[in-house]
């Protein structure tokens, strides 16, 4: 019977890795997306933040009551937990104000189920960190996220121009770019 549930949430867990992380480009989409718009970066910051900080906030206590066999039970309720956070943020969102709501809420979905955010939880699940560095490696994931972002808003105009060749136009030159730009950040960090 323990073979069943592992063998199930594998699967379950390779059909989340295809789905968020290969098929959306390694969180590729979010950031073009959201680099077409530049004029709400600074909330979709704010959201992959609050988030990333919110969820490993959650998730660190439910971590501590679950033990033994039952861990292999963490990515779902890693996603319990995010999914907490993304109503919550919603109602909250509708609460205060329809008018920010209906304008932000794309931001929200795209923010919430993003890679970046599942990535955080799964690394910070990794280790045997304090809450306190967990919740500074989110923060640091979500403002990083958003650097990212910017950088590639900063050329996506050059990148989807009459200059660049039809088929190489938008998607796959924005790929390219932000593989270039992931290499020189790499080399810097060395």
């Amino acid at each position: 019977m323990a073979a069943f549930w592992e063998v199930l949430l594998s699967a379950l867990a390779a059909v989340t890795l295809e789905n968020v992380i290969l098929t959306y480009a390694i969180g590729a989409s979010t950031l073009i997306e959201c680099a077409k718009s530049p004029k709400h970066l600074l909330s979709f910051g704010f959201f992959i933040t609050e988030f990333s900080v919110l969820s490993s906030f959650l998730a660190y206590f439910a971590e501590a009551h679950i033990e033994g066999r039952w861990r292999v039970l963490l990515p779902s309720v890693y996603i319990l937990c995010l999914g907490a956070v993304y109503i919550v943020t919603l109602v909250l969102m509708r609460i205060i104000s329809k008018k920010y709501f209906k304008s932000l809420r794309k931001y929200v979905h795209l923010s919430a189920f993003n890679c970046a955010v599942l990535g955080c939880l799964f690394i910070n699940g990794q280790g045997g960190q304090d809450l306190g560095t967990r919740l500074l490696f989110a923060a640091e994931v979500g403002v990083g996220f958003m650097l990212a972002t910017y950088v590639l808003a900063i050329n996506y105009k050059k990148l989807s121009s009459d200059k660049v060749p039809a088929s190489f136009r938008g998607f796959p030159a924005s790929l390219l770019y932000i593989g270039i730009l992931a290499m020189i950040v790499y080399g810097l960090k060395i």
